[in-house]
């Protein structure tokens, strides 16, 4: 309550006085001098509850005085003739000082247990609305706002984040958002009047929540930081072994032959040059595959796998797989079968054809020569399926649940990259690869890509 409104509530409780007075007046030869002091004291009250505890008093002694001066014999002075009466007046005045205060003190705790409840709906908000904030940006937003709205700041900024603004007229006070040893910035709030013990309270208490929050955001971004080095520690340590094997064994062969061509060019017949040269020309090609490899898993693994996807026919994915092979081999490798009402799905055409081919490839090399590997088309549940289906060994159970990883070592001690970025490129279209037993022996790789989804990539 500021001074205007003091004086405007004291005012109206001497007219009350007077007015109380003035009926007593009319009604002194009627009514005992108890009856005055009832209504007096209830008047002390109502102050008291409305204004406080200096009004309650105000409010006491201006009433002691017109008991005195208008309702107790003699009259008009403020003599008492009977001395019974000065009791009955004392005893007045200090019923009416304990009445008023005790009043004030209701009144008080009452206030104080509302801003208790508007204080925890407030902090209990704004915690909400920092639970759900990923970003700084978004705390000092909230924060912010809720200076502005909530705590009726005239001016809230926080500091260097936004230009210190111009002098405010009232009183600035300024809050360090740290958390832990870190400080994340300076919060300036303005208001039109000090704040009281449990304003000022509640006003370190959002910032400290603030604080908190930021520390949380801040964590949790050094945690994912040190998630994704830990895991680039994993792939160049998985890229190292697969150096160590994988790389060395061409390098060493193409080594060798060019040392062969050079030391012996003179004891080597055309035949055995030429052989020597289709080896280097071999271990080149899967020098490069491995290396092409490499570099696509660490693109998946980084996420920086881009999709351009489009309205694209699996069935004519499947024959530019089919047409690959036909060229490498000179040889029908593989049967194709496909349903006729199977729909346009949207993919990548270029990441798909190579999930496909290293799928394919995987399976030629199990594939008996005598046969031929299947690929069929269908649809199930809103799903595009491609089975691609071999008939060599069966995959043994342990194998299966590891033949997926990046860098997994086949039974040949080679390192298995083709599967890993097939399921790699295959989730990044929100699709699932999985692999079964071929009826009779063998592995099927099933592919499923959702319809609805893989239209909204």
């Amino acid at each position: 309550m500021n001074r205007l409104q003091r004086l405007r509530v004291s005012a109206l409780a001497l007219l009350a006085v007077a007015a109380i007075t003035l009926f007593a007046v009319l009604l002194r030869d009627r009514l005992t001098l108890a009856n005055f002091t009832m209504v007096y004291l209830l008047l002390v009250v109502i102050v008291a509850i409305r204004a406080g505890t200096a009004l309650a008093f105000l409010t006491a002694f201006a009433s002691f005085m017109c008991i005195n001066y208008f309702l107790v014999p003699p009259y008009l002075t403020l003599l008492v003739a009977d001395p019974r009466e000065v009791l009955d007046l004392t005893v007045f005045l200090i019923v009416a000082g304990i009445a008023g205060r005790l009043a004030a003190n209701a009144r008080q705790q009452a206030e104080e247990a509302q801003q208790r409840v508007r204080e925890q709906e407030i902090l209990y908000q704004l915690t909400r609305s920092f639970n759900q904030l990923t970003q700084p940006l978004g705390v000092y937003d909230a924060l912010t706002k809720v200076l502005r709205e909530d705590l009726f700041a005239k001016q809230a900024h926080i500091l260097p984040r936004s230009t210190e603004p111009a002098a405010a007229d009232g009183p600035v006070y300024y809050l360090l958002l740290q958390g832990g040893e870190r400080i994340y910035g300076t919060v300036r709030v303005t208001f039109d009047t000090p704040l009281k013990g449990l304003q000022l309270q509640l006003l370190h208490t959002c910032v400290s929540q603030a604080a908190m929050a930021l520390q949380r955001i801040d964590l949790t971004e050094r945690a994912s930081k040190s998630q994704q080095f830990e895991e680039a520690d994993k792939l160049k340590t998985a890229i190292l072994h697969a150096v160590s094997h994988d790389l060395r064994t061409p390098i060493t062969i193409i080594k060798t032959s060019a040392s062969n061509l050079r030391h012996f060019h003179d004891q080597l017949s055309r035949e055995e040059e030429a052989d020597i040269a289709e080896t280097i020309e071999h271990e080149v090609d899967q020098l490069d595959k491995l290396v092409g490899n490499l570099l696509d898993m660490s693109r998946l693994n980084a996420g920086a796998l881009n999709l351009s996807c489009q309205l694209n026919s699996l069935e004519e994915v499947a024959g530019d797989v089919a047409a690959r092979v036909w060229q490498l081999t000179r040889q029908e490798r593989i049967q194709m079968d496909f349903a006729e009402d199977m729909p346009l799905v949207s993919f990548d055409y270029g990441l798909l054809l190579q999930a496909i081919t290293n799928l394919v490839d995987n399976s030629l090399r199990y594939e008996p020569p005598g046969s031929r590997i299947e690929i069929r088309g269908s649809l199930s549940d809103q799903q595009a399926i491609l089975r691609i289906a071999n008939h060599g060994e069966t995959i043994p159970a342990e194998v299966k649940t590891h033949i997926m990883e990046p860098f997994y070592h086949g039974r040949d001690g080679h390192v298995g990259l083709g599967l890993p970025i097939a399921n790699g490129i295959i989730e990044a279209h929100r699709g699932r690869l999985k692999v079964e037993d071929t009826p009779g022996g063998g592995a099927t790789f099933i592919i499923e890509l959702p319809l609805k989804e893989a239209a909204s990539l």
